[in-house]
């Protein structure tokens, strides 16, 4: 048997598909899915309910071209050829001109769920949870294997060395996919309830194709987040991905590696908070406690001012009522030559009137005492 290598298979399978005149200006009907952009060129997928094709817009064409119409979800008939790969056995659609055809099945019934549960009310912020600040354990809801759990592992690890990470093996495309995301968010509540501790859930996924992502526009996806009791960042795709989950989470993340990293607080900045705050908390104290030493040096010295000021008022007071009590001590007063006249009690005459004449009394000098009789008495 005389074989063919496959360089050779490959070309004339190439040559069959270029010289077919069928395959040439051909205008297709689908859905745009995976749109990217590489330099000038453009990247994506048509397809319809059944199969899809691979299709590039060279950038020389999509300067004359309305580009606005190539956008995932949209319908479009696409004018081109089929370019064959001999390389590498492939082909795709080389597109040349585009127009309008409608709205896609997938961004349809996109716009359809995200319009039902707004009106229901599952967007409202009032019913938003906050995400803690300080999570004992966070649940990632995902693939067990692929970039995102990865990522979700190493921002948290890397910022937070107090929070523990439990993974809900979840398929996020595919047949299966939206009953395995639902049934692990019901999962890691009935574990919550039961006293395991879960704090946040991270629900998501990598980028990729809108059929990639469409598990996480689900309506029963959107009402098992809703259900949630405990608070859900959603993490789908890329920046520019948006899902019905990110409308109904307590937070949409850009992506997963950015929901891991609001999820946890980053332990060596908190460490270095509450040391500053410990220096400044004793800076404070320190100028606190000067400040009120100098306040009790103040109010002791005026104290001490005022206690020295009213002793020496004291002291001039008591000065003063001695020579007060010197100045009136009948000794003093004896003294000076002064008398007094005492009754038979002993009490101090001191009116004219008070004397009778040949009665006696006992008058008192400085030095002794004598009796004298009263012969007459005269008024002044």
């Amino acid at each position: 048997m005389k074989a063919v290598t496959v360089t050779q298979l490959n070309e004339y399978i190439s040559k069959k598909l270029k010289d077919d005149y069928r395959l040439k200006n051909l205008p297709v009907e689908g859905e745009i899915s995976g749109l990217s952009k590489s330099g000038q060129h453009y990247y994506f997928t048509l397809k319809d309910q059944n199969c899809m094709i691979k299709c590039a817009i060279w950038g020389t064409v999509a300067a004359k071209i309305d580009m606005s119409l190539v956008e995932n979800g949209a319908k479009i008939i696409a004018l081109g050829d089929i370019s064959p790969y001999s390389k590498n056995g492939t082909y795709s659609f080389s597109i040349k001109a585009v127009q309008a055809a409608g709205v896609g099945d997938l961004a349809a019934e996109f716009q359809r769920v995200k319009a039902m549960l707004e009106k229901e009310g599952l967007f409202d912020s009032k019913y938003k949870k906050s995400i803690p600040a300080f999570p004992y354990r966070i649940g990632v809801i995902t693939a067990l294997t692929g970039a995102a759990v990865q990522d979700i592992r190493k921002i948290i690890t890397s910022k937070n060395n107090y929070t523990s990470i439990i993974i809900f093996p979840t398929q996020v495309q595919g047949a299966g996919a939206v009953q395995s995301i639902i049934d692990n968010i019901r999962l890691a509540n009935k574990l919550a309830d039961e006293g395991l501790t879960i704090d946040t859930l991270i629900v998501g996924r990598g980028g990729g194709s809108s059929e990639d992502l469409m598990a996480f526009n689900d309506e029963g996806v959107a009402r098992a987040i809703f259900a949630s009791e405990i608070p859900v960042i959603s993490a789908v795709g890329h920046e520019t991905d948006f899902s019905i989950s990110d409308f109904v989470a307590d937070v949409r993340a850009e992506t997963p590696t950015a929901a891991a990293d609001m999820a946890v607080m980053d332990t060596t900045e908190l460490y270095n908070e509450i040391v500053n705050n410990r220096r400044r908390l004793c800076d404070s104290m320190s100028y606190k406690l000067k400040s009120e030493r100098k306040l009790l040096e103040s109010r002791t010295e005026l104290l001490r001012t005022n206690m020295i000021n009213k002793a020496s008022q004291t002291r001039n007071t008591i000065e003063k009522a001695l020579i007060t009590l010197r100045e009136n001590d009948p000794r003093n007063i004896f003294a000076k030559g002064y008398s007094a006249v005492l009754d038979d009690n002993d009490r101090i005459i001191s009116s004219i009137e008070e004397i009778k004449e040949g009665t006696t009394y006992n008058v008192r000098l400085r030095d002794g005492s004598f009796t004298a009789e009263v012969l007459s008495k005269e008024r002044n």
